[in-house]
């Protein structure tokens, strides 16, 4: 009996506005805030969306938790950049590099031969994480004649 959990119920409402609180008191979660969305029901808190950080992804998997009436916490929709930057990156041929900030991807550099940008745009646009993705990239070159 003295290792059984108490698990105290609390209205929704209370735990997203303490969860509100948590994020206010944390600033790099301020600044995320209007890139993620999260939501209670029953106590099951699901995030969903981007941040900045790791760092921050980790804060909210780590403490939420903890919040009294909480009774899990999913953040498999919860990307950080550093996350959607190494996805989008295996996607990418060489010669074109990705700048994410909070899940808008900017892509730079030369498309090689044979590859649009639109086909490229749209293997970035699949990548989990990712909100919305531009390009600004230069033609491939042409190969010189061998022969």
């Amino acid at each position: 009996m003295a290792n059984e959990r108490i698990v105290t119920q609390r209205p929704d409402e209370d735990i997203e506005e303490s969860i509100a609180d948590l994020i206010r008191s944390y600033p790099p979660l301020r600044t995320s805030r209007a890139f993620f969305t999260f939501a209670s029901q029953g106590g099951q808190v699901k995030f969903m969306g981007n941040v900045r950080t790791p760092q921050e992804r980790h804060l909210l998997a780590e403490r939420v938790p903890h919040i009294a009436g909480v009774q899990s916490v999913d953040v498999s929709e919860l990307y950080d950049d550093e996350q959607v930057r190494f996805a989008v990156g295996k996607v990418l041929p060489n010669g074109v590099y990705a700048t994410v900030h909070f899940g808008a991807v900017a892509l730079t550099g030369r498309l090689p031969e044979g590859m649009s940008a639109e086909s490229l745009l749209e293997q970035v646009r699949a990548v989990a994480g990712v909100r919305l993705a531009r390009a600004q990239l230069s033609a491939p070159q042409p190969q010189p004649a061998v022969g």
